[in-house]
This record gives C-alpha cells, structure tokens and sequence, in this order.
C-alpha cells in the first residue's frame, strides 16, 4: 500500500517564491503542499486549523515574523517539524532558533538536492543545518551549546570524509569503499582513523550510531 505524502506549509512572503517552492515538493512523490501562507499570524492559524508534517518557514515575514511565530508554535505544538528557509544567518539568531527547537535551517542559496534532502531528515526526525550554517555558529571556536555541540564535530568533517561514512553506515568495508572511490584501502583507513577522532567516537558501532541520529548516513 502506497504511503500518503507528507503535508507541508509553506510560509514566506513572496508570491512568486512560494509558487515555485510549491511546484518543486508537489514534484516529490512523498511531498504535499497543505498550504502557503505569506506572514506568520497566517502561518500560526493554518498549523491551528490543521497541524501539517513540516512547516517551513522565511524569517522575513510582516505582521509577525518567522522567529515570533516558530516560538508561538513550539510552544503550542512541541513536536512540531520546523526547517527555516532565509538569506539571515546571523549566528545570534540561528542559535537562538536552535534552542527554540528548530530541526533544520537553511539559507536561500542552497541546491534542490540539499533542500530535499534537509526535508526528508526533518520529516525523519532528524536535523539538518546546512555547512555554511554550521561553519556560522562554530566561528572563533565560542560553539557552546551542549544540546548541539555535535554541530561543531560535524563541522570539522570533510566532504570526502562525510562520503566516506555514507559507505561506512550500509556496512561496506574499507576495500569495498576503495573501490568505489578509487583510492587506496589505507587511504581509507586513515580518513576513518580522522573521522572517528573528529566525532570523538570509538569504534565502528558508536560512529553508525552517532551518524545515524544526527543524519549523516543517508
């Protein structure tokens, strides 16, 4: 039996911007658009008339913005999945939404693929912060939030390294990942040898767990 799509608002306050979001998920086979709202008093009384799968949600909105109304709905609805779409990336208010509850965040710069990709972690329950997000919050080394400190490892991570644990997490082992890479068995055992030190992880099992929850094994 076919799974019904996962219902999605969307709320900015740019008409064009929001048709073309719309027609990019309904695209997605397990992606519905439930709504568009265009300032967030119309965001916090379409989730109250029906609470959707995800909200995502601009910052820049009149009559009551993105980060007043994600702290209205958090509230209201504690389990609410929120992804934050905006060109702000401030790091005061990037970890003030963290705190908030917030799953994921995003600026507007970033690809289909990734903000597919970041919808479908939220919807799993996980979180997604883009690099350039990450990079934001762990400048100068001041990160201190411990109920996201696992930002800062992952931001120390590489592109090859994150590859690296994709194959690591389906259970290939380093030859078979060589392979697929095209680099050296011990290649790949010392960018295993980083990673587990960068995640501060011990052994195999602790790297697929820590992976897994924080979204870095699909």
């Amino acid at each position: 039996m076919e799974k019904p799509a996962h219902n999605i608002i969307l709320a900015d306050d740019h008409e064009i911007f929001l048709d073309s979001l719309s027609v990019m998920l309904n695209s997605e086979e397990n992606l519905k658009v439930a709504g568009k709202v265009n300032n967030g008093k119309e965001l916090v009384k379409k989730v109250q008339e029906s609470v959707p799968d995800l909200c995502i949600v601009d910052m820049d909105m009149p009559n009551m913005n993105g980060l007043q109304a994600s702290e209205i709905l958090l509230k209201l609805y504690p389990d609410i999945k929120i992804l934050i779409l905006t060109m702000h990336k401030e790091k005061s208010l990037i970890r003030k939404m963290m705190s908030m509850g917030v799953k994921g965040y995003l600026i507007k710069t970033c690809d289909k693929d990734e903000f597919i990709f970041a919808i479908n972690q939220v919807l799993k329950n996980k979180t997604h912060f883009s690099d350039e997000v990450i990079k934001t919050i762990v400048k100068d080394n001041d990160f201190n939030n411990p109920d996201s400190s696992y930002l800062s490892k992952i931001a120390m991570l590489s592109n090859r390294e994150k590859e690296i644990i994709r194959h690591l997490c389906i259970g290939l082992k380093n030859k078979q990942i060589s392979e697929k890479l095209y680099i050296s068995p011990k290649t790949i055992d010392n960018h295993r040898t980083s990673i587990m030190r960068k995640l501060d992880v011990h052994n195999i099992v602790e790297l697929i767990r820590f992976c897994l929850k924080h979204g870095l094994a699909e």
